[in-house]
């Protein structure tokens, strides 16, 4: 039975605060749906939820001290992430857009796929 992203939203809040980030993490349903494994791959055991955890510990790996308080250095970054994908388990190379906006007067990271423009 698939979820929807809304039914992770608490996790990633969790995730995103066991990391040590400062800030709230939402991730877009076009991106939640590139890391939802397939059926195959979850029967290898391929969870969502690991995949997510690799995104946030790249975000917390580029994140610099400035001025006592952790940050990016930019305001954008980009986290190149390659994705298993079944049945023949090929991997496929994602890019995610990390970017710091403000939501309502708090910082959030909004994750969302760059998408190829073919």
């Amino acid at each position: 039975m698939a979820q929807n992203n809304v039914d992770y939203d608490d996790e990633v809040a969790r995730l995103a605060e066991s990391f040590g980030l400062p800030y709230q993490v939402r991730i877009s349903e076009e991106l939640s749906e590139q890391l939802k494994p397939n059926e195959f791959m979850a029967g290898l055991g391929i969870q969502y939820l690991e995949r997510v955890k690799t995104v946030l510990g790249i975000l917390k790996a580029k994140m610099i001290k400035e001025k006592g308080e952790e940050t990016f250095p930019k305001k954008v970054q980009v986290v190149p992430l390659a994705v298993a994908k079944g049945p023949y388990i090929k991997e496929e190379l994602i890019s995610i857009r990390a970017e710091v906006t403000d939501d309502g007067g708090e910082n959030v990271i909004s994750l969302t796929p760059i998408l190829d423009e073919d």
